[in-house]
């Protein structure tokens, strides 16, 4: 059995129960219209692309970000025309932050022995690209050199092997 309420929701001699108007199921013809008309100019617009001030702007913030990128700015020249160096100072700040932040949690969840381990790889990495230099040896320009050079060794008491190149140390005792 429907409750009271219920009863009175669906009773159609009710008098506070509006019915639809037509206004309410949607837009006049003059609203439509109206927004065709917008629509099209806003297309045109977008088929005659941006204005030349549009073009400038983009280009000047465009230009600023790629050398503010590239790092070839001071900081009080890295500034957007339209900012203040106050924000960039807050920008800062916040950079500092967080790499402090993400400092801290590098060392919490690294062990000591894996950033000893790390240096150490790192130390010996630096060792061999900066210190390590090949050999140089002399190398004859020319084969007319090289009898000359064996001529020599034989004055001198030294024998050169068939096998040794030019310019290699013999031991002599």
């Amino acid at each position: 059995m429907p409750s009271q309420s219920e009863a009175a929701a669906n009773d159609p001699n009710d008098e506070t129960r509006t019915e639809p108007s037509t206004a309410d199921l949607g837009p006049t013809d003059a609203e439509v219209d109206a927004w065709a008309q917008q629509e099209r100019e806003r297309r045109e617009a977008w088929l005659r692309g941006p204005t030349q001030a549009q073009k400038s702007d983009w280009a000047a913030r465009e230009h600023t970000r790629r050398q503010a990128e590239t790092g070839l700015r001071s900081a009080a020249a890295r500034l957007a025309p339209g900012e203040s160096p106050l924000f960039l100072m807050q920008r800062y700040a916040r950079e500092a932050q967080l790499a402090a932040e993400g400092a801290m949690s590098m060392a919490f969840s690294l062990s000591v022995r894996d950033v000893f381990d790390q240096l150490v790889q790192a130390g010996r990495d630096w060792e061999e690209e900066y210190t390590s230099r090949p050999v140089r040896r002399r190398i004859a320009l020319d084969e007319s050199r090289e009898p000359s050079a064996a001529s020599h060794a034989e004055s001198t008491g030294g024998s050169k092997g068939a096998d040794e190149p030019p310019g290699t140390a013999t031991p002599t005792s």
